[in-house]
């Protein structure tokens, strides 16, 4: 294998490194229609604002955080009603998600209040309170798993208890196995900044308005030293690509259609 194909499985390497840690979460499940939520409440539905109705899967999704099954309300704004009389629904609703996952929501005037959901052991596994915006996710063996609280995520290593990781809005914090911080991530409407533990850069990923990686990208080693810069375009490597190692010395290069 020559050094222009090394390289390029290397920059690949980082790309997935960088996108499973900039988003601050493992990797997600492909989100399957979740038609299950009104199942057994054919009187139900969801309507946004103008009064419209709107299919469940809009309302609800179910995805993979930190190795652990969580339910994601999409969309606050919308809310439960008859279908015949149009009044908003104040009540609980109890369904099965693949015979499996036993839900409970409990709505107030058409709207939220709190979600829970349990492991087939009984054990209870998530339970989020929307008045507050706080909740807990749990393993099967009730060790916690993952907080919300105050607009933070917190994601937390099941057997030491210890945070892993911490999300809000516009940055995520990273920790290692004994809680010390590894490095943070910033982001923008143009870009995720990458930073290490002493605050000087890791990487920048420049976003473009489609959501996609456009402009310039570089990564750092640790002493400061550029590790590996090139372009992309569209979302797609363009141009030419060089990596570095920690003294500046060219380890490979790579030439990419413009």
């Amino acid at each position: 294998m020559d050094i222009r194909t090394i390289t390029n499985h290397k920059k690949k390497l980082l790309l997935i490194i960088f996108f499973v840690s900039a988003f601050g979460m493992s990797c997600t499940e492909e989100q399957e229609q979740v038609h299950f939520f009104l199942d057994g409440y054919p009187e139900l539905q969801f309507v946004d604002l103008r009064g419209n109705p709107i299919p469940p899967e809009f309302f609800i999704r179910h995805e993979n955080q930190n190795g652990m099954s969580v339910y994601e309300i999409q969309d606050l704004t919308l809310s439960l009603v008859y279908r015949k009389s149009k009044e908003a629904y104040s009540g609980f609703i109890r369904t099965y998600h693949w015979g499996v996952y036993n839900i409970e929501a409990v709505f107030k005037d058409g709207s939220i209040e709190r979600l829970r959901y349990w492991h087939p052991n009984r054990q209870l596994a998530m339970d989020r309170d929307y008045q507050t915006g706080n909740g807990n996710v749990w393993t099967s063996e009730g060790k916690l798993a993952i907080t919300w609280e105050e607009g933070e995520t917190q994601f937390r290593n099941t057997l030491t208890g210890k945070i892993k990781s911490l999300h809000s809005d516009s940055i995520s914090y990273f920790f290692d196995y004994d809680g010390n911080l590894l490095h943070y991530t910033l982001r923008t409407d143009t870009a995720f900044l990458q930073y290490y533990a002493d605050g000087s850069p890791r990487y920048v990923f420049p976003i473009g308005n489609n959501g996609s990686i456009n402009g310039l990208v570089k990564r750092w080693h640790p002493n400061g030293q550029v590790q590996a810069i090139g372009t992309y375009k569209d979302g797609k490597e363009s141009g030419t690509w060089i990596e570095y190692d920690s003294l500046g010395n060219v380890l490979g290069q790579v030439d990419y259609e413009q």
